[in-house]
């Protein structure tokens, strides 16, 4: 019959063995989960980060080529603007001649109708002069007469003589007006060629400006393209690397979870086996250790509330000039280990045993001691546990191949007190933990049972 108990009780350790192995493949499922969205989410935020690049260098590209678009335009429309330009001054320059052939025939026409009328008035003065020399000559005598005809003569040398002069004023005048309106040709074809040559230069310097332009956007883009390709090789090797790096953590997660998968059927089928040798004592002993943890977790939490709500009261009594301010205390876990006082050193002391008489009633121990009293009756009832049972336990540890499951270390010293120890073929590494967890338990007083749990 304590055979069968024994029995029952390593049947509670086993059963907390699977509940310990199913919350571990929870954790490592969870984990895995974890690691992959955290990589889905690396991925998507790289990509998005990518993409945003791409859309900026794809708008400064797409203006480069508008730019580069407006100079292909204007060189096309170049020459046709420098024809339009040649037109208009050719259209200019004979217009002007147009005009300057008008006024020239205008001119020519105004002084040959002036001449016209010039012989017309000499022609009727010649006739009326004849008709009174006639007259005269008749009435003269002969000395008179030969007078009057060498004046006749010397006038007539005159007048040609004076239509000479007249005529080489006439030339005289064209040839003036023909030096100003040459001169007027020079001054406007002086005036068309500086217009020219400034334009010419205008253009040229354009031409020059627009080529440098040209040059050092197609230098820009081309590097802008060297870049982004490299960039791009880059990220695609980044993103290849990471890829496989989590691909081989992945393979290596799914191989611990298979592995902590095989090792939890084990423990299933050999719980299967010996589940029916639980006793009630065993139950009992476990339903209260769960009853005192609960108990601890609430009490710390209370006693965390309530030291937290006196530290903001006296907090708020000293800024309103009640008392003194209270000496900075931690109720954070996290920096508990450097924090000289810290809520949770209060909690540590309840699990001390100091300024207890050789006789204390159970009701007077806090939980935690109540909790270390249970702990110290499971050991001491596992102390002695049959060969068989060992032997299970010892099975548990070994694949079907006979190798040894790698069991964490961190898990091994998490396994419930209740639990058996080891086999008998680790007799000395059982020994050793064995020794090991009875230290731990502190020497207790003698423990009346004069008030209930």
């Amino acid at each position: 019959m304590p055979k069968k108990g024994k029995g029952k009780k390593g049947d509670a350790d086993k059963d907390a063995e699977i509940d310990r192995l199913q919350q571990t493949v929870k954790t490592l499922k969870m984990d895995h989960r974890k690691v992959k969205d955290e990589l889905i989410g690396d991925f998507s935020r790289e990509k998005r980060q990518l993409d945003e690049k791409l859309t900026r260098k794809e708008s400064e590209l797409e203006i480069i080529r508008h730019e580069l678009s407006q100079v292909k335009e204007f060189r096309k429309k170049k020459t046709q603007m420098q024809k339009e330009l040649e037109e208009i001054k050719e259209a200019m320059i004979s217009n002007e001649r147009e005009h300057k052939d008008t006024v020239e025939k205008l001119e020519q026409k105004f002084f040959e109708e002036k001449m016209r009328l010039q012989q017309e008035s000499n022609k009727k003065i010649e006739e009326i002069a004849s008709r009174a020399q006639d007259e005269a000559l008749k009435s003269l005598n002969e000395t008179n007469r030969n007078v009057y005809k060498e004046n006749v003569d010397l006038i007539d040398t005159l007048r040609m003589y004076k239509q000479e002069l007249d005529e080489y004023q006439k030339a005289k005048e064209q040839l003036s007006r023909l030096i100003a309106t040459t001169s007027n040709d020079k001054e406007l074809n002086e005036i068309l060629i500086k217009e020219k040559i400034e334009q010419v230069q205008k253009q040229n310097n354009l031409i020059k400006e627009l080529k440098e332009k040209i040059q050092l956007l197609e230098t820009s883009l081309t590097q802008f393209i060297q870049e982004f390709d490299i960039e791009r090789k880059n990220i695609l090797e980044q993103t290849h690397i990471k890829h496989e790096s989590s691909r081989s953590e992945i393979i290596r997660l799914q191989r611990i979870l298979e592995l902590k998968t095989k090792e939890m059927n084990k423990v299933k089928k050999l719980a299967k086996i010996i589940i029916e040798q639980r006793t009630e004592l065993e139950t009992f002993f476990l339903d209260a250790l769960q009853h005192v943890k609960k108990q601890i977790a609430l009490n710390r939490l209370q006693y965390r509330k309530d030291a937290f709500n006196a530290y903001q009261n006296r907090m708020l009594n000293a800024h309103h000039g009640q008392g003194d301010y209270p000496r900075i205390r931690t109720f954070n876990e996290t920096f508990h280990g450097y924090s000289t006082n810290s809520v949770f050193h209060d909690l540590e002391e309840a699990t001390k045993w100091t300024n207890l008489g050789p006789e204390v009633d159970i009701a007077d121990l806090t939980w935690e001691q109540k909790e270390q009293v249970l702990r110290a009756l499971f050991i001491r009832m596992n102390t002695k546990k049959s060969n068989m049972t060992d032997l299970s336990i010892d099975e548990t540890h070994m694949d079907n191949n006979d190798r040894p499951i790698d069991v964490n270390p961190d898990n091994a010293n998490n396994l419930f007190l209740t639990q058996g120890l080891t086999t008998t073929h680790n007799a000395s590494s059982s020994d050793s933990r064995s020794n090991a967890s009875i230290s731990d338990v502190p020497k207790l007083p003698q423990i009346t049972a004069s008030a209930a749990t």
